[in-house]
């Protein structure tokens, strides 16, 4: 789903190159002076390397640059005027860097060994860095490693009980389910939504990186029964650049198979099997050239054609020169909708601009179950 629109923050991460997309990155963990560190470094164009570290104390990141060559590996940390704040020297020997860190006058000695992500997450302590799953990042996981939830309210919703869980450092705050479900789907569910906190954490950390930064999630329950969990993500936050932004990333629980659900699994217009993305990136993917033609062949007509049923008024365009009307009629806002369920039907969410975001989370786009339930996916089946 990153999205804060696009999970994960695609405002705080660093771009590789796309010759070296596919390349993991290297991750490394150890002391600068007496402070715990951690480091990610990938390989860009030639000798070039780039990544970032965070210390322990703070888990946010700092951005490095730099070059590795016959006599080590060369980095700087750049301040916001592009002057540069820090450098680090290090040779390479039997897994390990070692060198020195300098900012000014100031110098350290920096020794950090290579951290294997499988053999993190399989050791003594491996449960803490599995948290996120097994898709986060060793350097996320060591990241994760060092969090720790407290917990605040409980709350009684459609028959269920919520437990509120808070991660103090970030703020970033989800439920569990206490009670209302068997204890094999109750574990189900809880995985899915735990990860999605871990997850979201991170996600503020990278962010708050960031000078002036803030981050805030807003969760709201929308559905919750024997079939679906369903709510709301709504994450308002400023990573630096021009302007802060904001976006829901709802995510919708099969309760019975305990696994997320995609639009298709609950609104099928087309024949066959949904087509699948394989993950995130796989934009070259049959499944989600199948998929993206779906949406605008088919979805997308039926979405508009529906909801001018539903809702006439709302859907006709702005009138004359109303360059600030929301233009509802318009094909591309429903594209990649925003959708979660409600006990009244289904949700859908335009996606506007930049210059028209104020379009967006209407309150009127619904469509009752009746006509969902003409159309079911497999998990209405």
């Amino acid at each position: 789903m990153k999205s804060l629109r696009l999970l994960p923050l695609l405002c705080c991460a660093v771009l590789a190159p796309l010759a070296s997309a596919a390349e993991p990155a290297e991750v490394w963990r150890g002391t600068v002076g007496a402070l715990p560190v951690a480091m990610s470094l990938s390989r860009g164009e030639g000798a070039e390397v780039y990544g970032q570290y965070f210390y322990l104390k703070h888990l946010r990141d700092l951005e490095l640059q730099g070059k590795r060559d016959g006599q080590g590996l060369h980095l700087e940390v750049r301040s916001r005027d592009d002057a540069v704040a820090e450098r680090w020297e290090l040779s390479e020997k039997d897994g390990a860097l070692e060198g020195q860190w300098r900012a000014g006058k100031r110098t350290l000695p920096v020794r950090l060994q290579r951290v294997d992500a499988e053999a993190l997450r399989a050791g003594r302590d491996g449960e803490r860095y599995r948290r996120a799953g097994d898709d986060v990042s060793g350097f996320d996981a060591l990241r994760i490693g060092e969090l720790n939830l407290e917990k605040t309210k409980t709350q009684q919703f459609q028959g269920h009980r919520l437990q509120w869980w808070r991660e103090p450092r970030t703020g970033v705050e989800l439920f569990t389910v206490e009670a209302g479900l068997d204890e094999p789907a109750r574990a189900r569910v809880n995985r899915i939504l735990s990860q999605r906190l871990w997850h979201t954490a991170i996600d503020a950390l990278q962010c708050t990186s960031a000078a002036n930064s803030e981050f805030d999630l807003t969760v709201t329950p929308r559905l919750f029964d024997r079939r679906f969990l369903s709510l709301s993500l709504m994450t308002s936050y400023y990573c630096g650049g021009a302007h802060p932004d904001f976006g829901d990333s709802p995510l919708t629980i099969d309760v019975r198979e305990g696994r997320e659900l995609a639009l298709e699994d609950v609104l099928w217009l087309g024949k066959g099997a949904p087509p699948r993305r394989t993950g995130p990136g796989d934009y070259d993917s049959p499944g989600y050239k199948r998929l993206d033609q779906y949406r605008e062949s088919t979805l997308v007509p039926w979405t508009l054609k529906t909801l001018a049923g539903l809702h006439p008024r709302e859907m006709m365009p702005p009138k004359g020169d109303d360059e600030d009307g929301c233009d509802y009629s318009d094909p591309g806002v429903w594209g990649t909708s925003i959708w979660y369920l409600t006990p009244d039907g289904l949700y859908l969410g335009p996606y506007f601009a930049r210059v028209a975001r104020a379009c967006e989370y209407p309150d009127w786009s619904l469509v009752p179950w009746k006509q969902v339930e003409q159309h079911p996916g497999p998990a209405l089946k």
